[in-house]
This record gives C-alpha cells, structure tokens and sequence, in this order.
C-alpha cells in the first residue's frame, strides 16, 4: 500500500515541470516612518553590499532595484565614484532599473504627474543603459483606469501590483489582461502572495517556511506557509501558464549574501526549471504557454485580499492642497507660458521646469503625498513643495515679462501697457489682478547704485482703458515693495495691485489694457455703494443665506433650487493615517446646530458667514467614543458668485482646535442616485453610491474615493458638480448627497484596533502632527448645471477655478530690444471638440519642439481641431515617452485629429519660428476664429 508521501512523489513526477522565476529586490520606500536622510543612509549601506555582491558572485544574474530610478540619484549624491560602476551593471541587465523616477499614488497626482514620472525615470534611467520596460507597482494603494494607456505609451506591456483586485482570483487567475477606456491592454500579474512571498530563501525547499505570527506586529496580509512547495502549489494553482513569480525581498531589506547558491540548490532539489531572472523572463515564460487570460476593465481600487487604505486620500489634507496648487502651476500656467516664450523666438525655460519637476515627484513616493508617513517626513515635503512653487512662479514671472514686451506698445509717463494672459486653449473673461510699479522713472536693465525714485504714479487719478478706449473699472490693493532688476544692481521699487474684469481675452492668447494716468485728466469718483443685500446673484444664479445658514442656490436655466448647500458635518475618528474608522458609540455635529453672523465681503459679489463648532476635544479615554468636553473651533465661511459665472464659490476658513474628527462639507443635489462622476487621471470615472460589505475582506469597502478638481451628480436632465482646490476626498450618498472631506485629524501612523481595517497597516507610531491643528482654508465651489456634465463642459469649469488669467504691466524697461506687435489681441492655440481636454503644452523634453497632449474625456469619438496663431512647420504622433510614431499633414496653421473614447493623444509640432516673429504675429493676430 502506497505512503502518502509516495503518492504525493508519483503526482509531482507526473505533473509538468514550471518555470519558477526567482527575483531578487528590495522595495525602497525613500521616506516612511524614518525620514529620506535616515533611510538614504541605509541605502548607502544595502547598495555597497550588492555592488560588491555583483561584483564577485557571477552566477548572481539580475537583480530588481524596486522599479524606480531615484535611488541610483540618491545613492551617487553620496557614492558619486560609483556612476561607472553602476551604468556597467546595468548596460550588463544585472541591475533592472526603470520605468519610474518614484513609485508613485495614483490617486493622488494628476495624469500628467504620472506621465512626468515615467517620463523623468525613463530620461534619466538612459542615462545609465536599458531602462526596464515592466509595470512595476507593487505596493501603490490601488490603480487609476488609465494606468494600462499611460503604461502602454512607454512602451510598457506588463503590469505588477499588489493591491485593488476584488475579482475571485482563482476565477480569474493570477494573470489577465487590464484593459484601459480606450482599449490599451497590458498583461497583468496579480502578487496573490505579495512582494515578500519569498524573502528568505534556503538550499532546502522543505525548510523554507514563512508565517506572520513571528512578526512583532503581526499584519492579517502576511504571506504565511510551511514550506517552498507549498507556497509554490498555491501559486500555481491561481496561474494562467506555467509560470509562476518568486519575489525574494521585503521593505528595505539587504541582499541575502548566498542568494545565487540558494538557487542553484533549489534547481537541484526541485523537478520545476528554478532560476534567477527578470520581469522579462517571467512574461515571456508565462505567454510561452499561451494561455487564455479573461479581460478586466476599470480601477483596481477594492481591498478583497491587501487594504487599499483609502484614508490616505484625506490624511494630512495640507499636502494634498499644496501638491495640487503645484500641479496645476506647472501643468496649467508655468509650461504653457514658457511654450509661449518658445514659439516666439524667447528663452527655453524646460530646465527650470525639469528642475522643479523632478523636486515635486520626490512627494509623490505613495508614502509621502499619501500622509502616512512620521510627522518629519511631511515636515520636510513642504520644503520640497516650496522649490517647486517658487520655480514655477519665477518661471512665470519671466515668461509673461517676455510676453507683455514683444505684443504691447513701449510704456511712456502717461500710459502703461498690461498685458492679460488667458492660460486656456478658449476664450475667456473673468476678474484679474496685476501688479504696477508706482515708481515710473525706474532705471531698469541699467547698472545704477544709487538711484532713488522721484516720479510716482497717483492711481487715485488714473484710468484703465481697452483697446477700444473703453474705461474699465478697476479696484486697488495694498502697496508692497520689491527688490527688482537684480543683475543690474537691485532696486526697491513699490508697487501696487489693481483688479478688474478682463473680457474677450483670446484662446491661449492676450489682450492689450492701458493704466492712463491723470496727467490733463479728470479723477475717478468712486461709485456710491449700493445698498447691501444678504444674497448674491448673477444672469445664470442667485444665492441666498437659508435659516440654517446653508446656502440655497437657484439655477435659473433650469429653474432648479439646490437647498441646504454648504452643511458642515464632523464626526469622530479612531482611525490612523491610513484608514477612516468610527469610534463606537459615534456622534456627529453639525453647523446648522451653532449661531451665525452675516457680514458683507470685500466688494458686491462676496458676502461672509461667521460662527464657530463646538466639538469634543478629542476621544474619550477608551477610545469608543467622543469625549464629553466640547471646544470652540471658530469658522468663517466666504461666499462668492462673480457677474457672467456659472460657479458660487467657497472658501471656508477652520480653527481646528480638537482632535480625533473628520470635518466634511455636504451638498444635497435633490436626485437620487446610483453613481458618481469624478475626475481621474486623464477622464472621468464612474462609482456606485452602494457598495456590498464582504467581512472577510482585508479592509471594508466604503463609498469613499478620490477625485481629482471635480465631482458631479446628474438625472438626466441636470447635474451638480462640486469643484475643489486640493481636496480629493468625496463620498456620494444613494440621496444624491455629496461630501466633500476638508479635514481629517489622527494621531496614530498605525493602529490595529480599527473597525474599518483587519491588523496595522505600517509601525505603530504616534504622529501627533497628524491632527492638523490650527488655521485651514479650504475652497471649493458649486456648479449646477443642464443636460450632462460632458455637455456643461465641468472639465472647462475646473480649469477656470483653478487658473485665473494672469497680467502683466509692461513698464519701460531700458536696453529693450524687442519689436512689439503694436498691441492687437493675439492668440496662440484654440482646442476644439466635445469632450477634448488640454492636458499639456510645453517644450519637447529632448528636441526643438512642442509638445501637445490631448485626452478625449467622452466615451465616443470625437474629432479635435488644434488651430495655432501661425503656421506649423511639421507635426507628428507620438507616445507619452515623446518618441515619433508617425508625421501627420498640418493644414496651414491647424491639425485635426480624431481621438477614440477615452484616448490620450500627444502630438509634436515643429513651429515656423522666422527671424521677424512680430510681424508674422501682426498679421495672424488680424484673423477672428470661426466655429467650425
């Protein structure tokens, strides 16, 4: 009679031997629960030993260094001796490095920053040999739809992950094909057993065992079995091929020293092919097979097998506001402006934008802008955040000088030329604010060391007029002083800010304002104040102050009454930085429940709401409830709704005083609903307001998600959008409500008490900066709206939130050798098409040229026409990595393309750039732009 273990034997002699690919790596986060110093020193230490490793060990062939390019920067800062020795390991395939500078969140970065990662890691990884053409991500908290077009466009065809699948992974096995909206697929490998699935290896396969309960901390989403044999039936059971993926290493973990001999003797023991490869090896070993992968579609956002951790979309919500302002500087007004600079003959400002690109992915590490980090580590991300604004204002700065030079007429005593910059591909209108030098006699661009300024203009007895000499009401703020001119010796010059409304300003283009002093004329009298009134209103809304003090508004295209506007909720929070969990006995207050004050804003289009919260300080001993003491958290909410806008705009400014809370605000559209609409990476992205609980899942499912600048409810015959500023946090309830998170305060990096999550997440230490006290602002606005949000156009609307138009005075500058264009309006770029969206202009990374990149937000076809203020030399297809696909014909001074649903499309043009630009610009700028 046959032993068990015999007929175990007989079974694994008759069965076909695997391919068994052993990786070695450590996963590198470059912050976390020490800070990037602290950890770079042990990478110092983990990189020595591998080189040295690599050095003498042959048979050690690959080794896996955490798919991000940053670590060679941050190692060579230190070791720079090393740069040969590195680019020799990796020209040889012994060191795999790429395709990202960081591994990044997705969720909480734009598209565009995801693009600019792989972008800067596949510049700078060619800098040192091959860059890894793998979708590594193994520890990112869930996965945006887009990820396999943007993987795709970098030529990538494979993707890695750890954690969003809530598929039955027996069902749909370890490896499928993702699929993108528009169509893109990447063959992906589910780590059903993480990363660490084979950190400690040994020459015996029966004695290589793992189990989580010898870990201090024992996490429920440990990898755990009792011998090699066992880990790899389990792995070979979920496969598609024969095939299957050993990870041998864990967070900032050293090489093991024997790690080829351990290999080799595993080969010997075992009848399954073992052997040392690469991402590429296993790809190709798996589709060697041939086999029959099942198609999934959409976010990998569930936590049926690791935590997703979704409060990290709210955690430490100042990074969240800072990284966003960023974004959007750099994406939408610093690289547009330089592009601008470019085509007109200027400065090439791409390495101040690298520079101050590669500063802000450092915070994008899922780590670092997810806030689940020690209390240090986001200390020192502001300083980063810091750089990167003050480059992309600089670079602003320069550009809009260059361009308020070259198309306004030379500035004399009496009239000073403003130039207003409209950032967007459309025309628009709307208030802008530009800084005037009161000195007029200014010396600048001359080497003068004592000048001191005589002449001063009196705007109290100026006026502002249009091209047309129309007068233009404007408003002026404070005087400051400013050191100017700081290469012909520096000069203290004071100046002023005025504000007015600026309309008709073309596409992508300017128009010429004049500040005329009151040389020979009559003052301005100010306009008797009308008598004030406790509501706002416009020609498309009028908001009112309900009883409560929400706010009521009333679209009047629709005849549509939105009530309760602007509820602020606060609810208790036991949770850490990575989850959300309520105490349990919770208790929720609201700011219907305290007193308000009304108070008139600073002009007729903003009114102010002020009261205070009283909310418990903090949890109660035992942390299952909210204490009994209450404290005052004062709140001043500030109510705005500029003539012609479609949005009421709100900025609430909070004292957070207590801890332990979530603070949120609520908009109840009145429409029941199903799903929501949120902006994502490249799109839009549609969720259930209604979810199914799974208890045995590693984390409970919530309605809560992230967005990106917007959120939308709608019925068919309407909608209403919530914009934001840096707030990416929302739940939409089946009501119709929705709630935007302002405020989450935690004092814990790690719990494993949770309600909401199984075991701890990270260390359990305490982060008591976590609780975000003192002064916040938040902003955010109300759209409501006909039809869809396609057709309301929300992309536009989130834009024109986020980037105001922008002005500069064209004050006389000495030595200025630019030809001006006399004034006229121009415009450089106009974007056409339903649901086209502008998502970059800037300068070709590495050639003389622009860069477009288009993204059709539909989920139809829809054809985009790219009209230029002059004549384009060339144009050409290319993928996301800036790489030509193929020459497509320009008409004269437009491209049309046709983009497919959901299809992000980047196009280089090469622009006619003659030696006299400004009368090639006069002549464009005599065209008006007809609808096609």
């Amino acid at each position: 009679m046959s032993t068990a273990r015999e007929i175990a034997e007989r079974s694994e002699e008759a069965r076909e031997p695997l391919d068994i690919v052993v990786i070695p790596h450590s996963h590198w986060d470059r912050e976390w629960y020490a800070t990037f110093e602290e950890f770079r020193f042990y990478l110092v230490e983990f990189m020595d030993e591998l080189l040295e490793l690599l050095d003498e060990d042959e048979g050690f062939r690959t080794f896996l260094l955490d798919g991000q390019v940053s670590l060679l920067d941050d190692y060579l800062e230190v070791r720079p001796e090393k740069r040969e020795e590195l680019r020799k390991l990796v020209r040889e395939g012994r060191l795999e490095i790429g395709p990202w500078y960081v591994q990044p969140d997705e969720f909480l970065v734009s598209g565009e920053a995801l693009v600019r990662n792989l972008l800067l890691g596949d510049r700078r990884g060619r800098e040192f040999g091959p860059v890894m053409k793998q979708g590594y991500v193994p520890d990112t908290f869930g996965h945006v739809q887009q990820l396999p077009q943007i993987l795709r466009g970098f030529g990538i065809e494979t993707f890695y992950f750890m954690r969003g699948l809530g598929e039955d992974v027996e069902e749909l096995r370890s490896e499928f094909l993702w699929e993108a909206p528009d169509g893109s697929r990447v063959l992906a490998h589910f780590l059903s057993e993480t990363y660490s699935n084979a950190a400690v290896l040994g020459p015996d396969p029966e004695r290589i065992s793992f189990r989580h309960d010898r870990i201090s901390e024992p996490s429920s989403y440990f990898v755990s079995y009792d011998s090699l044999y066992e880990l790899r039936d389990r792995l070979a059971s979920r496969a598609a091929g024969r095939a299957i993926l050993l990870l041998n290493g864990s967070d900032h973990v050293t090489v093991q020293p024997r790690f080829s001999r351990y290999v080799f003797e595993l080969n010997r023991a075992m009848r399954d092919r073992v052997f040392n490869g690469s991402l590429a090896d296993f790809a190709r070993s798996v589709l060697r097979s041939r086999p029959e992968l099942k198609v999934y579609r959409g976010e990998l956002r569930q936590p049926r097998y690791q935590p997703v951790l979704k409060g990290t979309y709210s955690s430490r919500i100042p990074i969240k506001q800072e990284n966003e302002r960023n974004q959007q500087l750099l994406e939408g007004l610093a690289e547009r402006a330089a592009a601008v600079v470019y085509s007109m003959g200027g400065r090439d400002y791409s390495p101040f934008l690298k520079y101050a690109w590669r500063t802000l992915i450092a915070n994008h590490a899922h780590d670092s802008i997810g806030g689940c980090s020690a209390d240090a580590v986001h200390r020192q991300m502001f300083g980063r955040f810091d750089t990167a604004t003050r480059v992309g204002q600089k670079i602003v700065e320069e550009s809009l000088d260059y361009l308020a030079a070259r198309v306004a007429p030379p500035s004399d005593e009496g009239s000073i030329p403003i130039a207003v910059f409209n950032p967007s591909p459309w025309e628009r209108s709307g208030r802008v604010a530009v800084e005037v030098s009161l000195d007029i006699d200014v010396p600048f661009r001359r080497r003068i060391f004592d000048w001191i300024g005589e002449k001063r203009l009196d705007l109290r007895h100026s006026v502002l007029v249009d091209g047309g000499g129309k007068r233009i009401p404007f408003t002026t703020r404070g005087e400051t002083l400013h050191i100017e001119d700081a290469l012909y010796r520096r000069k203290a010059v004071r100046r002023a800010t005025i504000e007015f409304h600026a309309s008709g300003i073309p596409p992508l283009g300017y128009k010429v304002y004049h500040l005329r002093s009151g040389v020979g004329q009559e003052s301005v009298e100010e306009p008797a104040e009308p008598p004030w009134e406790v509501e706002l209103e416009n020609e498309n809304l009028k908001v009112t102050v309900e009883g409560d003090f929400t706010l009521g508004v009333l679209d009047k295209r629709s005849g549509r009454f939105y009530r309760g506007m602007n509820l602020l909720m606060d609810e208790g929070d036991a949770g850490d930085e990575y989850n959300f969990s309520p105490p349990r006995e919770q208790e929720t207050f609201y700011s219907s429940e305290t007193d308000w004050e009304i108070e008139r804003g600073e002009d007729q289009q903003s009114l102010v709401l002020r009261g205070a919260l009283r909310l418990p300080r903090g949890l109660s001993a035992g942390r299952a409830s909210r204490s009994e003491e209450l404290v005052r958290c004062p709140v001043n909410v500030h109510v705005r709704l500029d003539p012609g806008s479609r949005r009421v705009e709100v900025k609430t400014e909070f004292y957070n005083r207590v801890k332990d809370h979530r603070l949120r605000a609520c908009f109840p559209s009145g429409m029941e609903a199903e799903e929501s609409i949120a902006e994502s990476a490249f799109g839009v992205v549609r969720r259930p307001t209604r979810v199914e609980q799974h208890h045995d899942w590693r984390e409970l499912e919530s309605t809560t998600f992230a967005q990106r600048r917007f959120v939308c409810v709608e019925d068919g015959q309407g909608g209403l959008a919530i914009l934001n500023k840096g707030l990416p946090e929302y739940e939409v309830t089946p009501e119709g409500e929705i709630r935007l998170t302002l405020l989450r305060s935690v004092g814990w990096l790690s719990r494993n008490d949770l309600a909401t999550r199984r075991g701890h997440a990270g260390p359990a230490l305490p982060t008591p900066e976590a609780q975000c006290q003192g002064r916040h602002v938040f902003e955010y606005a109300i759209v409501p709206y006909t039809e869809s949000w396609l057709d309301a156009e929300i992309f536009r609307e989130a834009e024109e939130y986020w980037l105001p138009l922008e002005a500069r005075a064209a004050q006389q500058r000495e030595g200025r050798e630019e030809e001006s264009t006399g004034g006229a309006p121009g415009s450089f770029l106009k974007v056409g098409g339903r649901g086209i969206v502008l998502s970059a202009l800037k300068k070709a990374i590495d050639k003389e040229a622009l860069i477009l990149r288009l993204f059709n937000a539909s989920d139809e076809p829809s054809k985009a026409t790219v009209r230029f203020g002059f004549p384009i030399a060339s144009a050409y297809r290319t993928n996301l990595a800036e790489e030509v696909e193929e020459q497509i014909a320009p008409r004269g001074d437009r491209l049309n393309v046709t983009l497919g649903a959901g299809k992000i499309q980047t196009l280089m043009v090469k622009l006619d750039r003659p030696d006299r630009w400004a009368e090639k610009v006069r002549r464009a700028s005599r065209w008006r732009w007809r609808e096609e």
